[in-house]
């Protein structure tokens, strides 16, 4: 029987739907949980699906925000993570290691474990070296730092290989060559939001209002975008930044062929990845900056006008958002329909 590839892509987005839903209902995040029987020692709780798989593609289409969680080291050989990391001898690779603490002799300059000085009947320590009896610790002789004591071969190594061994396939490798992964939490952004709200992932059709070739999100979609992380801010205390696009052509522009999709695509480019940016009136647009502050919005603008050139007919703006004044008064005062609902 011939799989129907339209039913399968609906499946897939109602179980991200789905999980988008979960993930607003228990706060907006989710993270995963140690767990020892998972692959990479992680799992998310979730009822159904690749989770983590559909938790990237949420990602990547900017419903979700990725936030590193742990790193986690690998058997480069069988990717599991069950490793035993233990300090080895260099010379026969065991790892029957004891820690023994150092003398110093200061009149000979000999530094060695406390079972080569021999114990003499009065206390003090006779020096292999020089075979002179030491008696004042810190006038005589010194205890310095650890050294390892192979209990195999005797060799005795003050900074010993590191070894992992993987408890799945038997491999031994230095531990300077592991491999590793990434594990990630997950925050809701304000398009997952909409999403949720909405009752439906975004598509082409309905998604962004183009602007020729450019797609960008419509005033509704961006102003309830807007609204999402003014609740994030005052919930979370998470800070947020707006950057101000006003399309101004001049014959500078038109000689260079300064069609708006062209110049939008190109400030597109220049933005983050979990950045939004939306059509607020004819010629305004205004991009969402999430956990931007004042100072590192002003570092992007001064970024992206050096990318964009002198002959750029975007005019930017950027403004800090620390309560809700201040995005009504950017509303209303440069997109001229006052503050969203």
């Amino acid at each position: 029987m011939t799989a129907n590839p339209h039913l399968d892509a609906t499946v897939v987005e109602t179980r991200r739907l789905d999980l988008l839903r979960r993930i607003a209902d228990s706060g907006g995040a989710i993270s995963p949980v140690a767990e020892p029987q998972a692959k990479h020692g992680y799992q998310y709780v979730a009822p159904a699906g690749d989770v983590a798989n559909d938790l990237a593609v949420l990602a990547r289409q900017n419903y979700l925000e990725a936030r590193f969680f742990d790193k986690v080291s690998l058997c480069p050989k069988c990717d599991a993570c069950h490793l035993n990391v233990r300090e080895i001898c260099p010379s026969c690779r065991s790892a029957h290691l004891a820690s023994e603490g150092l003398f110093h002799h200061f009149r000979c300059g000999y530094v060695g474990i406390p079972p080569e000085f021999t114990l003499e009947a009065d206390g003090g320590y006779r020096c292999p070296k020089c075979n002179h009896t030491m008696h004042h610790l810190g006038t005589e002789y010194d205890r310095l730092g650890k050294a390892f004591v192979c209990r195999g071969c005797g060799l005795v190594s003050e900074t010993p290989p590191v070894e992992a061994i993987c408890l799945s396939c038997g491999a031994r490798t230095p531990a300077e060559n592991l491999v590793s992964t990434v594990a990630f939490s997950y925050l809701i952004t304000s398009r997952g939001a909409e999403a949720v709200r909405r009752g439906r992932l975004f598509g082409d059709d309905d998604e962004p209002v183009r602007v020729a070739d450019a797609a960008v999100y419509r005033r509704t979609v961006i102003l309830e975008f807007l609204l999402h992380q003014m609740k994030r801010l005052l919930q979370l205390n998470e800070p947020f930044s707006v950057m101000l696009v006003k399309w101004t052509p001049g014959e500078t522009a038109a000689h260079d062929g300064g069609e708006p999709a062209k110049w939008l695509t190109r400030l597109k480019g220049c933005l983050r990845d979990v950045d939004l940016i939306g059509q607020l009136a004819d010629v305004l647009y205004v991009a969402v900056l999430p956990h931007a502050r004042s100072r590192d919005a002003e570092a992007l603008r001064r970024r992206i006008e050096t990318e964009l050139g002198p002959r750029s007919p975007l005019g930017l703006s950027v403004v800090e958002i620390k309560e809700r004044k201040d995005l009504a008064g950017v509303l209303a005062g440069l997109a001229g329909r006052g503050e969203p609902e």
